[in-house]
């Protein structure tokens, strides 16, 4: 995040906060846009959205109108100014959707703008691809048919504008894994599926499952949290936060589960600007322990233990397998074998590791059954670091 009063060249990616609640006044609302390459991608056009968008252009220098906008569903809190928006752009929205918002008789001739899109299918819009994802946000009221949330990728980088739902239909885990910035709608702190939208708590799996590095929460009220306090066993928040509340409720989540410095979840206020974090060149020794996020699925650690014997563990968005093995040893320049655990009573599993180009497979078996099998893309910096790994730790 950078400070306000810097301008930003939006030929690089960088993403603006353009509504939360409460700073914009008139009802709950979302916004986010996403610059690159001189391009402008708009993420919903709720209630002063328009205004906001001009001021920040004139602190930071980037382009107000957007060339093309994103909506996620009809409310009117996500629609509300988007005649005064949506100028020669193009709209992409679903058909569903599209029925829901074109007879605004203020689009007037503008109509012939709108392009439905199709959940699961992605489409070109400037620089950026796009795939959305159906959304589920029916609670007390009737949910909006054709509801979204967007992956955005561009720049080598992908961001996901998602709010407004409490459950995805047929999100693909290779789509909404490893987001580069992660934008969440969370309406309170606890559970409460009768707002239509997910909670805070919510969140915290969320970002977890998808191993969001960075995200920011917005859209908070928290006024159903009030409801919890009429259960004296309820040890939660029970009742809205303000910001700097709902931050340090977030940063004293994080350190008691110990994922302080993993993820990092924000608050998000109006004008917040997030840019990506360049990774840092890394070719020195790699050490006894190496950790590598898969880029599908998968966070997967090697450790070398002092007694020589090797600890492999391998985690997704649900379980996560912890096996040791002896006498571990280079099978060729990119390869690992190790061998099961003994005792009097049993053998446990025997491994086979290897890199090629950037993909890692892993092959754990235990006599003729499977304990894991995969082929898991990496990086190619990770393919580096994982080379040099056992280069340096195994004869």
């Amino acid at each position: 995040m950078i400070s306000a009063d810097h301008y930003v060249d939006s030929n690089s990616l960088f993403t603006r906060i353009n509504g939360v609640l409460p700073d914009i006044a008139g009802g709950a609302n979302a916004s986010l846009s996403v610059f690159y390459k001189g391009f402008h991608l708009l993420v919903d056009a709720g209630n002063g959205i328009a205004g906001s968008l001009r001021n920040g252009a004139g602190e930071l220098g980037y382009k107000a109108a957007p060339d093309a906008i994103l909506i996620t569903h009809a409310r009117q809190q996500h629609v509300a100014e988007l005649s005064s928006l949506v100028g020669g752009s193009r709209v992409y929205c679903t058909a569903e959707c599209l029925d829901q918002i074109i007879s605004m008789p203020q689009l007037g001739d503008k109509r012939q703008l709108f392009i439905a899109v199709q959940p699961g299918q992605a489409f070109e819009a400037g620089p950026f691809s796009v795939t959305p994802v159906a959304a589920d946000n029916a609670g007390d009221a009737p949910g909006f048919a054709g509801s979204v949330i967007y992956i955005i990728e561009g720049g080598g980088r992908k961001i996901i504008a998602g709010w407004d739902f409490l459950k995805l239909h047929g999100a693909d885990e290779k789509l909404t894994w490893k987001p580069d910035l992660l934008v969440l709608g969370t309406e309170t702190y606890n559970e409460h599926p009768s707002t239509g939208i997910i909670s805070v708590s919510e969140a915290y799996n969320i970002i977890r499952r998808w191993n969001a590095k960075e995200c920011y929460i917005l859209h908070y009220s928290g006024e159903k949290d009030r409801e919890d306090a009429k259960n004296q066993w309820h040890r939660g928040p029970a009742g809205p936060l303000s910001p700097e509340e709902l931050q340090k409720a977030v940063d004293g989540h994080l350190q008691v589960m110990g994922q302080e410095g993993k993820f990092s979840i924000k608050v998000a206020r109006e004008g917040m600007i997030w840019t990506p974090v360049e990774e840092a060149q890394d070719e020195g020794p790699v050490g006894t322990k190496i950790e590598v996020e898969a880029l599908e699925k998968y966070v997967f650690s090697l450790e070398k233990m002092q007694n020589g014997r090797l600890v492999i563990s391998i985690e997704d968005s649900i379980n996560r397998t912890t096996l040791e093995f002896v006498n571990p040893k280079r099978a060729s320049e990119s390869s690992l074998h190790a061998d099961g655990l003994k005792d009097m009573m049993f053998k446990g599993p025997e491994l086979n590791m290897s890199i090629s180009g950037s993909s890692v497979r892993l092959d754990i078996t235990k006599g003729k059954k499977s304990v894991f099998a995969g082929d898991l893309p990496v990086s190619e910096k990770d393919a580096r670091r994982l080379a040099r790994y056992l280069h340096e730790n195994f004869r």
